[in-house]
């Protein structure tokens, strides 16, 4: 008999949401979960797992459409699992300082999956990388790297405590 099985699914356009995934994942692992890390567009089941963290890079004010798309084609396996979403992107303090809904097409997906949390954290972007349009959508069109690490490895702690608590590890006879 194994432990649960957890999937932590991510799509980044320029690697930082990537990089918060990895995080999470390691933090996952830590706990002694046997957990997978797959860019969205490997994952083609959601089956084996017992639960699923699924994160987004979000850009003018949307998730990332392979995520959305993920989603939304495996609503019915996901409402059967423990589910967590995340979401990265801002680029200034909003995630410490102000609440964000999910954009309303996830939100409407993560109310029929029944989600166990969602949480957003600050983004990375380097000076000039976004487009004219999406500059003005951040602090000033500055860049920056607004990712808090210790936020992020005691979120993945916290979601591999629920997942433990929910589905304990077996131990061995």
């Amino acid at each position: 008999m194994t432990g649960p099985h957890v999937l932590v699914a991510y799509a980044s356009r320029n690697g930082s949401t990537a990089e918060i995934a990895q995080a999470i994942a390691d933090g996952i692992r830590a706990r002694g979960l046997v957990t997978d890390l797959l860019p969205v567009a490997s994952v083609s089941d959601v089956g084996p797992y017992d639960a699923v963290i699924a994160g987004s890079c979000v850009y003018m004010l949307r998730w990332h459409p392979e995520m959305v798309d993920l989603l939304h084609a495996h609503e019915r396996a996901l409402s059967t699992r423990d589910v967590w979403l995340f979401q990265s992107g801002p680029l200034d303090d909003m995630p410490e300082t102000r609440e964000r809904p999910l954009p309303v097409p996830v939100q409407t997906i993560a109310d029929r999956i029944g989600i166990r949390g969602y949480v957003i954290f600050g983004g990375r972007m380097e000076a000039g990388a976004a487009g004219v349009l999406e500059n003005l959508f951040s602090v000033g069109g500055l860049g920056g790297d607004f990712r808090e690490w210790p936020r992020i490895r005691a979120w993945a702690d916290a979601v591999a405590g629920e997942i433990l608590a929910r589905r304990p590890v077996p131990i061995p006879a």
